[in-house]
């Protein structure tokens, strides 16, 4: 018989439980029957043999399983599902799918027309600044944004390494994008990403977005980000399952936000298995409906 797993991170400090991040996930895990193994995430990461990652892992069988834990690098995602398929255990996403919608770039392809306008430069050219400047001439003089395939600076370092007012203007552009480099420092993913400002609709100064979770083509919800959202219109049920139809994964994250001028964008894309859930019900919802999906497998 299949078992239907769940690695979680493991607690650095206490090796025997999970991380206290997911400990909340381990008791709904735990209420749906989901067998509840560890992994250490940072050998994952960090080493090219995960074995010592899984030691903690007591496999019994065969069976489908969801990874819920810390954001890894495509590579290492990579590693930890044939550590796991050579033990007869198969992640709910293939290595492909992981990427896809974890790297922007990627995932553009598919859902790039519900993004704000995009462009981006591999890593391996971001110190010419010909390539850089062939990647913001399409926006003009206007603003935009900067990030790599997966994050931003945006939360402590908007004005200094992530909003840059004019892309005309090549110097300040430079220096914004030397300032961001510097803060991802080894962990920058991908090359760089610019994409077009545009005002977002706010509640109580914060962003009116919401995070979908998509299984399988389906929507299994969608809550807002930030608190203050919930009392803000919801995102249109017909553009969430338009995107979910495009999303190339069994488990993905996508989140929209509203614009000032009442339409909406599609802001992100991720990984299910490693999207935060907001808080509230959210994590119950969709681990029920990945409980359900890794039985049927």
């Amino acid at each position: 018989m299949s078992e239907p797993y769940i690695f979680l991170c493991v607690d650095p400090l206490v090796p025997w439980s999970p991380d206290p991040a997911f400990r909340d996930e381990a008791e709904i895990a735990d209420r749906l029957e989901l067998r509840r193994l560890l992994v250490d995430h940072d050998t994952v990461e960090r080493k090219p043999d995960v074995t010592a990652a899984l030691r903690r892992a007591a496999i019994d069988g065969p069976g489908r399983a969801v990874y819920r834990g810390w954001m890894i690098s495509a590579e290492a995602y990579g590693r930890l599902f044939t550590a796991l398929s050579e033990r007869g255990v198969r992640l709910l996403n293939t290595p492909e799918q992981y990427a896809a919608c974890h790297h922007l770039p990627t995932a553009h392809a598919f859902v790039g027309g519900w993004m704000p306008q995009t462009a981006w430069v591999d890593r391996d050219r971001i110190a010419d600044d010909a390539a850089l400047s062939g990647a913001l001439a399409p926006f003009g003089d206007a603003a935009v944004t900067v990030k790599d395939w997966v994050k931003s600076q945006a939360a402590g370092y908007w004005s200094e390494a992530c909003f840059i007012p004019s892309a005309a203007d090549r110097a300040a552009a430079r220096r914004v994008i030397d300032r961001f480099i510097e803060l991802q420092g080894d962990s920058l993913t991908g090359g760089l990403v610019f994409r077009r400002y545009v005002p977002l609709a706010t509640s109580d100064g914060a962003a009116e977005e919401w995070r979908c979770f998509v299984l399988d083509g389906h929507v299994v919800g969608c809550w807002p980000r930030f608190a203050p959202s919930a009392a803000a219109e919801a995102p249109p049920p017909g553009l969430l399952q338009a995107i979910a139809r495009e999303l190339p994964s069994h488990f993905a994250t996508a989140d929209v936000a509203r614009r000032q001028d009442g339409g909406w964008l599609l802001m992100e894309t991720g990984d299910g298995q490693v999207s935060g859930f907001p808080a509230g019900a959210a994590a119950e919802t969709v681990l029920a409906s990945v409980a359900a999906s890794l039985r049927s497998a």
